[in-house]
């Protein structure tokens, strides 16, 4: 979705050098309407927890009779509304996504609903431990305040799905539990804000757990005219993702890639702050301000990414600044997946290419 500075990446990566609930959507372009349940999907750790798959609208959508804009349309939702999601259907919508919603409401288009798992208000963990913990907004959506103090002022939006690293945790005087939360923008200086502890999910190790570590021969494959990711286990696919890949003025690279940095959550934006250097300002056109980005796979010295994405859900077609947007859940398989292998306390993985997994973008 954006690119790191080159000086920011660069040091990261010389640094190491020294040292399915959602299954992958295949967008089957059937001609009739199939439709698909929406249980837990082999491998997810989180199988038997209290959550339901909700929709948040991205933006305004619409409910129709049928799994068609032919049909009757029986309602609306504005923007950050949700609503159950039943079903997966597969019917004719556009030529590069085919997959609807079955909901109370009515069937609702993929694209602008992003699929959410919410959970029940969280308990409260007064003791956070020396590291902290990852947590995942386990709510449509909540607020990051300045202070832990419902009165305070808000900084961001934060969507469900995303990740942040807590390292605190507080009651105001009300009783009311808070979390403080580790934000990385702007770059090279740590800023903090406060969640409601009841919105955000303490994530398990078991969830960020290395799959099939021991396997050496992995490889990544991205077909950019598919816009297609394929994960390899020598000759054998063992996943398969659809993924939205760089726009015409910020096309992806093609080439022999390699996975260069991991990072549970990253917060991008390509806002000016004060004191950004020269050579970045280039970059700042204030288009774009997302934190708590999940599960990125960075793989060029310029910070082009694979990551997770709230911000749309329309996956097989060119979407982004450059990185390789793919489905929540998909991003999450996909960095344990692949090497380098990193702990539960590490907020950058760091590698080189004789580590980390080929990534070969065609």
């Amino acid at each position: 979705m954006v690119k790191l500075t080159r000086r920011e990446v660069l040091k990261l990566i010389v640094a190491g050098a020294a040292t399915a609930t959602f299954s992958p959507l295949l967008h089957a372009r059937a001609r009739y309407p199939t439709t698909e349940s929406l249980p837990p999907q082999p491998g997810d750790n989180d199988a038997s927890a209290d959550w339901t798959w909700m929709g948040r609208a991205i933006y305004r959508v619409n409910f129709y009779a049928e799994p068609a804009t032919s049909s009757e349309r029986l309602t609306t939702r504005n923007r950050d509304e949700g609503f159950q999601l039943l079903k997966r259907v597969h019917a004719p919508r556009s030529a590069h996504n085919d997959l609807w919603y079955q909901t109370p409401l009515g069937y609702v288009h993929s694209a602008w609903v992003l699929p959410v798992r919410v959970y029940p208000p969280q308990p409260f963990i007064p003791n956070v431990g020396e590291w902290g913990f990852w947590g995942q907004l386990s709510q449509l959506y909540s607020t990051a305040r300045t202070a832990p103090n419902p009165q305070a002022a808000k900084k961001y939006r934060l969507i469900g799905g995303t990740v942040y690293h807590v390292v605190d945790a507080v009651q105001d005087e009300a009783g009311t539990g808070w979390y403080k939360i580790v934000d990385d923008y702007p770059p090279r200086q740590i800023n903090y804000e406060w969640v409601l502890a009841r919105d955000l999910r303490r994530i398990p190790r078991a969830e960020m757990a290395p799959i099939h570590p021991f396997i050496g021969n992995k490889r990544l494959e991205a077909d950019l005219s598919a816009q297609q990711i394929d994960c390899y286990e020598g000759d054998e696919i063992v996943y398969t993702t659809a993924f939205a890949s760089g726009m015409a003025a910020t096309a992806t690279s093609r080439g022999e890639k390699c996975v260069l940095l991991k990072q549970a959550s990253r917060h991008m934006c390509d806002y000016p702050y004060p004191g950004m250097p020269e050579e970045e300002a280039e970059y700042a056109t204030a288009t774009f301000d997302l934190p708590g980005i999940p599960w990125n796979i960075f793989f060029d010295m310029d910070g082009t990414a694979i990551h997770g994405t709230y911000w749309h859900n329309d996956f097989g077609v060119r979407r982004s600044h450059g990185c390789l947007n793919v489905p929540i859940e998909a991003a999450r398989w996909i960095y344990r997946w692949v090497h380098p292998v990193g702990g539960y306390e590490d907020s950058f993985i760091r590698s080189n290419c004789n580590v980390g997994t080929p990534i070969i973008i065609f």
